[in-house]
């Protein structure tokens, strides 16, 4: 068999052909250093060492032997400080790569490099640690782009650290002009939040020194973090330190870090480490030949072919293990195969990290190559995944605020549902908020189909994330005449009453960075690639809106303080009971069936309409007599805020009421 031979010969051969062992890439000593790649049509292999990452020229290339389906080489000298990649002959026809399983990369991730990765390790590192939680209900997670947390120059950062992974290790960061408003690292100590998303930090294509803006879908290196948010691209072990410094100060707030990863395709296909390693072979193809195109980004990964699932899970555990990972959260995760996720899921397990949390992206970019027995891990097979794994619940997102691709169109917040034009109704949010587990709700049914998860441990609650319309965007576009997007009251309270519900549904809670104080991209609802100037975080709307940002710390403390929310079975889904009501008006009851805290039973009421309303609460545990209210329209927390006699209420209008007995 050679490369020449038709792709659907090859793709047999080559998956008869794979390799099991976890020594594929670089190992290193200073005695000597092991080479091993897995391609098994290439006719030759040579390891080429560079003295420089910038280098046009090798100083020495070094011819492989090819060894139970591996190409490997032993030099049995110190090479550290040296750059390397490999050259393959296919079908005739010279190819050079970087090393896919690369550790260390130089400038651009264009040539891997010779380190000793004990010398990245900051110190204490072995003694690093954060108290994961043992399920992701028990998760509330915040969502930032590295850039984004520090380049704003309205708070304290360091100036040498705007930008970068160090940001996150600046203590005592405030607003200027207002040091009792913390900002940064202090900020998420305050906040209660104990997770925090990474959008990509891997390596990906694009010109380290350059200051172009990118969110960081487009890979490249999957194994390395990006050089361009370290202090120094060039030098291969900084950007590893560095990553790690960052880790560590989160955990030491005690803040989990989840990292995206997008395996889902590369950057470009013709010029990949993986095309030019292992031809055709790490990428669907549609059956006339052509390259499949589920992400929208003109190809689309193989992750059901052995050694792409291997890739997957091999350079997952080494994030986790190298780089103390705490979380991984798959872009456009409908694109990988069912099989590949749960191996995945069982991998971790099986070496001690059943405490990482894993979720995705159930949906894809286009039409999927996947083909029976294989099945897309997205929300129609939510059914087969094993516990541990969860996906974002898309129907809370557009059910609270309308739908994301039709800026002008509301939802519950807005007060829009049951009119003409409103793609959505209330029992829409009410399936979601039970993390779509359940169709009996109370006195009425839900349809069948809106009931989809297994238990809430599948499902991540939201309402922004980095796509689309930042939340208090979309109400502006849904609300105003006009847009404006400076403090306006009545889309404050809009937000209020998000945080309310988000933090008393089931599940586990996601929101998108500044969501809490209103983050404003000034109705750019796809800034991938747009300036700093529109991604950043404007830590002034901490203080100006202080009031929400307390709305929300009050709900974080709610949540953590009432075990039922965080229930992973459907214990408490199965004892919520919500009042039949009008469009846009929520009653619900959650009795304390795990017997955690002092609570017996939570109440939650929210009106978005513009006029008041009557409830009348119920259960089918007994209701008390009096309850305490814990948050109002105004503001939410453990404080006690008065008290109400009775189940039957008078609800304002954009009010909600928390109470507990």
């Amino acid at each position: 068999m050679n490369s020449s031979q038709p792709l659907e010969k090859r793709i047999p051969y080559l998956e008869d052909n794979r390799y099991s062992q976890d020594d594929l890439g670089l190992t290193y000593t200073a005695a000597s250093s092991t080479f091993k790649v897995w391609s098994p049509l290439a006719e030759q292999a040579w390891v080429n060492l560079y003295d420089s990452a910038d280098a046009d020229t090798s100083s020495r290339q070094i011819e492989m032997s090819l060894e139970d389906t591996v190409w490997e080489l032993t030099v049995n000298e110190d090479l550290k400080g040296l750059f390397y990649t490999y050259s393959f002959i296919h079908d005739g026809v010279e190819t050079e790569a970087a090393d896919i399983y690369s550790r260390a990369v130089g400038l651009n991730g264009n040539k891997s490099a010779v380190i000793d990765l004990a010398e990245t390790d900051p110190e204490g590192w072995s003694e690093d640690h954060f108290e994961r939680v043992s399920r992701i209900t028990d998760a509330m997670i915040w969502e930032i782009h590295i850039e984004d947390f520090s380049s704003d120059e309205s708070a304290t950062f360091k100036k040498e650290h705007r930008g970068k992974y160090q940001a996150f290790t600046d203590d005592q960061v405030h607003v200027f002009d207002h040091p009792d408003q913390p900002a940064g690292l202090a900020y998420l100590s305050e906040l209660g939040i104990n997770y925090v998303h990474l959008l990509p930090a891997f390596d990906y294509e694009n010109d380290e020194t350059s200051p172009a803006y990118n969110w960081g879908y487009d890979p490249k290196n999957y194994m390395v973090p990006e050089g361009k948010y370290s202090s120094d691209p060039a030098d291969p072990l900084s950007r590893i330190r560095e990553f790690k410094e960052m880790v560590a100060s989160l955990h030491k707030k005690g803040i989990g870090v989840v990292l995206d990863v997008v395996y889902n395709h590369t950057f470009t296909f013709d010029d990949s480490w993986f095309q030019l390693t292992v031809p055709d072979y790490y990428y669907r193809q549609e059956s006339d030949g052509s390259l499949s195109n589920g992400s929208g980004c003109g190809n689309e990964t193989a992750s059901e072919r052995k050694m792409m699932r291997k890739y997957i899970i091999d350079s997952i555990v080494y994030w986790v293990e190298e780089y103390h990972i705490d979380g991984i959260r798959f872009d456009l995760m409908g694109l990988h195969d069912v099989d590949t996720i749960n191996k995945l899921r069982r991998t971790l397990n099986e070496k001690g990290h059943s405490d990482v949390i894993l979720y995705g992206e159930p949906w894809n970019a286009g039409s999927v190559a996947i083909y029976e027995p294989n099945k897309p891990a997205d929300k129609y097979h939510i059914g087969d995944f094993e516990d541990g794994i969860a996906i974002f619940n898309d129907e809370f997102r557009d059910a609270v605020k309308g739908p994301v691709f039709e800026a002008d169109k509301g939802g519950f917040l807005q007060g829009a549902n049951g009119h003409e034009d409103s793609a959505y109704a209330t029992n829409d949010l009410i399936a979601s908020i039970l993390a779509n587990t359940q169709s009996d709700v109370g006195r009425f049914r839900l349809p069948d189909e809106k009931q989809w998860a297994r238990n809430p441990s599948q499902v991540v609650t939201y309402a922004s994330a980095h796509d689309n319309l930042t939340l208090y965007d979309k109400l502006v576009a849904s609300t105003l005449k006009k847009p404006a997007y400076e403090r306006n009251l009545d889309l404050i309270q809009m937000n209020k009453l998000n945080a309310a519900l988000l933090y008393t549904s089931l599940g586990g809670v996601f929101m998108q960075a500044g969501e809490e104080w209103g983050r404003t991209k000034y109705g750019d609802d796809n800034s991938f690639r747009s300036s700093i100037d529109i991604n950043l975080l404007d830590w002034t709307r901490t203080y100006e809106h202080i009031d929400l940002v307390n709305y929300y710390k009050g709900m974080i403390a709610i949540r953590k303080a009432y075990a039922p929310l965080r229930d992973d079975t459907n214990q408490t889904g199965d004892a919520v009971f919500f009042s039949q009501l009008r469009e846009n008006l929520l009653a619900y009851t959650i009795p304390n069936t795990t017997g955690e805290g002092a609570w017996s039973m939570m109440a939650v009421v929210v009106n978005s309409n513009q006029q008041p309303d009557r409830v009348e609460l119920k259960s089918s545990y007994p209701l008390p007599k009096e309850r305490t209210i814990i948050a109002n329209r105004h503001t939410a927390g453990l404080d006690p805020l008065g008290t109400i006699t009775g189940n039957k209420l008078i609800i304002n209008p954009r009010e909600v009421l928390i109470l507990v007995s």
